[in-house]
Formats: C-alpha cells, sequence, structure tokens
C-alpha cells in the first residue's frame, strides 16, 4: 500500500468516528487504518456536550434506554445489548482510565466534568493506531473495486469505510451535512433533515432563568401529538431544557397552526388541583392568590399566572368561579404561541439520515455498498438529552469494529 491507501478509512473524527477508532484497538484490528476530519482538531462537537461537562451515557437498563430512540428504538436494540452503557463505562474506567460518577436520572458524567478530557484520552487512546488527518475536507467519496475519497489534500483509497461525517446541526464544529450527500451518491435514501435537541423560541414570559418540572405538550391544527415531562427552562428567547428541547424534534416546518401548553402541575389533575385551589381558598381567605399559587411553582411563576388572570392583588376571599376557572385553565394549560421554526443551527442532533431499512442492524453496514458502515448522527436514530445519542454511538462503533474485523479481516 501507498502512504494514502489503507484498509480501513473513517471518514469523520467526531464521536462516531473516535470511537470507532477506539472500538477497532480494543478488539485487536491490525490493519492500516485512518481518520480523515475537516476540523483542525478531533472531536469539537464532542467537547460541546453536556455543556462541556460531556454526559457520556446513561446507566438505564437496555429495555428502558431504547424507548429514548424514538422510531429507532426497535433498530438500536441490538446495538445496546451488545455493547450497552455498563460496557461503555468500563471500558472508559478501566482501559482508558477516566474516572466517572453517576448523578441524576442514571446520567453519567467523568468526575472531571470536562469533555474535552474525554476527548483527549479517547485521541491519545487511538494516537498510534490510525493515522488522523486533520484539516482535511472530503470533497467525494465513490466505490469501484475499492473507495476512493477525494480530498483537498489528495485522494484516499480504502478497502472499507465509516462514514461518520456527523449531521446538519451546530454546523460551526463541521457538521455540514455532508455524510447525507455522501450516502446519498453511493446509493443510499435519506430521511429528510429536522432539528432534534433544539430550544423553541416562543412568545417571551418574564421567567428567564427560572426552571421547574412541567408536562409540555404540542398541538398542531387543534391536535395534541406529542406530551413530554420533564425539567422547562425559561430563556428571554422562549424555553428549553429537556422538556422542550426533546418536544422540539417534533414541530412540523409549517408553524402556522402550531403552539405550546405547558402543565405547570403535571403531578395532579386539573379536577384534584380545582378542589384543592377551593380547598385552600376558604382555609386562607385573606391570603393572596398568587402566595396561594407558591404553593405549587415558584413565586415568579405565580405572579405571571396572577398578572395573566387579572388577579396580581387579589385575595382568596371574594374569588369568583370564574376567575378560579381561569387560574386552573392557566396553570394546566398554558399556551405558548411558537415564534419560529427550530433551527439545525441550533440544535444539538439532527434529525433523519440515511433510511435504517438500508443498513444492517447486527453491523452496521450498508446493504447497498459492500464495504461500507455508517454510524453516528449520518444515520435516522436521535435520542433524547441524557447520554442516549454518545451511548449510541459507542454502540454502533463496536458492532462495526467487530464486523470488520471477524467479518472482513479474519
Amino acid at each position: 500500500m501507498n502512504d494514502r491507501s489503507y484498509n480501513i478509512g473513517i471518514l469523520g473524527g467526531g464521536a462516531a468516528g473516535l470511537f470507532t477508532a477506539c472500538m477497532l484497538r480494543k478488539l485487536g484490528f491490525r490493519g492500516k487504518a485512518a481518520i480523515l476530519d475537516r476540523n483542525k482538531e478531533l472531536g469539537i462537537k464532542l467537547t460541546l456536550t453536556g455543556h462541556g461537562r460531556c454526559n457520556i451515557t446513561n446507566l438505564k437498563e437496555v429495555s428502558d434506554l431504547k424507548r429514548g430512540y424514538h422510531e429507532a428504538a426497535g433498530f438500536i436494540t441490538p446495538a445496546l445489548r451488545s455493547f450497552g452503557p455498563k460496557d461503555t463505562m468500563e471500558f472508559l474506567s478501566d482501559t482508558l482510565g477516566l474516572m466517572l460518577k453517576e448523578e441524576d436520572n442514571n446520567r453519567i458524567f467523568p468526575v472531571s466534568d470536562s469533555a474535552v478530557k474525554v476527548r483527549d484520552v479517547l485521541r491519545n487512546y487511538i494516537a498510534s493506531f490510525a493515522d488522523i488527518k486533520t484539516d482535511t475536507k472530503i470533497l467525494n467519496v465513490s466505490h469501484k473495486d475499492r473507495f476512493e475519497v477525494g480530498t483537498d489534500k489528495g485522494t484516499y483509497t480504502f478497502d472499507s469505510i465509516v462514514l461518520c461525517c456527523g449531521g446538519s446541526s451546530f454546523a460551526k464544529t463541521g457538521s455540514m451535512g455532508d455524510s447525507y450527500r455522501f450516502a446519498k451518491e453511493l446509493g443510499h435514501t435519506i430521511v429528510p433533515i429536522r432539528p432534534a435537541l433544539v430550544p423553541i423560541k416562543t412568545d417571551p414570559l418574564p421567567l428567564s432563568g427560572l426552571s421547574l418540572k412541567a408536562a409540555i405538550s404540542l398541538y398542531v391544527s387543534g391536535r395534541k401529538t406529542n406530551t413530554i415531562t420533564d425539567d422547562l427552562l425559561f430563556a428571554d428567547f422562549g424555553i428549553t431544557g429537556p422538556g422542550p428541547m426533546e418536544i422540539a424534534r417534533d414541530i412540523p416546518e409549517d408553524i402556522s397552526d402550531c403552539h405550546l401548553e405547558i402543565d405547570l402541575v403535571p403531578d395532579i389533575s386539573e379536577d384534584s388541583f380545582d378542589k384543592e385551589l377551593i380547598g385552600l381558598i376558604d382555609i386562607h381567605p385573606d391570603t393572596k392568590i398568587v402566595n396561594i399559587l407558591s404553593r405549587y411553582i415558584p413565586q415568579r411563576v405565580a405572579g405571571v399566572i396572577a398578572d395573566m388572570t387579572g388577579l396580581t392583588d387579589s385575595y382568596a376571599q371574594g374569588l369568583t368561579k370564574s376567575s378560579r376557572r381561569a387560574i386552573v385553565s392557566h396553570m394546566k394549560h398554558l399556551v405558548l404561541g411558537i415564534r419560529e421554526r427550530p433551527s439545525l443551527d441550533k440544535a444539538y442532533v439532527t434529525r433523519g439520515g440515511v433510511d435504517l431499512r438500508e443498513i444492517s442492524r447486527k453491523t452496521f453496514a450498508s446493504k447497498i455498498v459492500p464495504g461500507l458502515y455508517i454510524a453516528g448522527e449520518a444515520l435516522d436514530i436521535d435520542g433524547i438529552s441524557g447520554g442516549y445519542n454518545l451511548q449510541a454511538a459507542m454502540s454502533e462503533a463496536y458492532l462495526i469494529a467487530r464486523s470488520i474485523k471477524e467479518d472482513i479481516y479474519e
């Protein structure tokens, strides 16, 4: 082989590419491998995950974990069972020496709280295993007897390639949608691309910086299409946090007849809340309505609800039935208009990608092009926040590496 000819080419040095190289080394692959990446350093987007802390995986059982992958739950399950969260933790801690910790909702972080350190230990592990070609823009990919990958630094040839150039979200990290173009040129079908895990620009409320648990429902043409109960964070532009960012993936392109409804007290039914409110009014007639509501929600939110219902300075005594029902309605059905369709540029993950019907879920090999593997955001797989997307990439990488080593080179 010449200096631009390899057994394996990993196209993209993000999380999926780094994990694939790590798994190839872990499984003892002895062929010649190279990573090509357009950025000047590997894993740029990885260093931003978990707000820079890197929520590397989630320690839920696979039976629960798979539900976080939406329509791809059944497809991703074999990968999660082959190399799951405990395997990921063992590899990072025992092989790479990275100390880990568990936080709420089974989320796993490095003790250092540093996504950069996670990236660095992965990169160091493969430094002597694979040739790393950064600052190398891939221009085209073709396949005849071997794969030819044209770049701005010349043409590379490979026996097999792993296509993992990322999605179309956070373009500033190098995710320019190249994976979809290359896959399509090689004969694959691309499911339309949409943003996932993205903040939502809504009608503003004077609550920036305040968070609470709420049920967020999306309505399209008057029909409720989805409800997510999770943490919500109010911001100057609208809402963000795990709940809003998850439901954002379902917001259609045309938002003219869409809105959100926020249930501020999701753990109690509307009828039960109304009855409790009647009881509190009877017991505390000399208490302001805003103070009664603050038993359920933060004081600032209670103030906004009181303002919306015209009861800012009102006391419980003398509250009319219609006013009480207005309070219940706002607490259980706070309406927020959607001002802009969520943007791919602000999304953490891309929904859509290579059609999973064209991919083997046992190996993540293409059913169309021999020797082609596809991983990460290039695929039509997106998980909820909480370590799901990085775990999917790790599980996919393991199956790919195992297939390359056992099925092709042994």
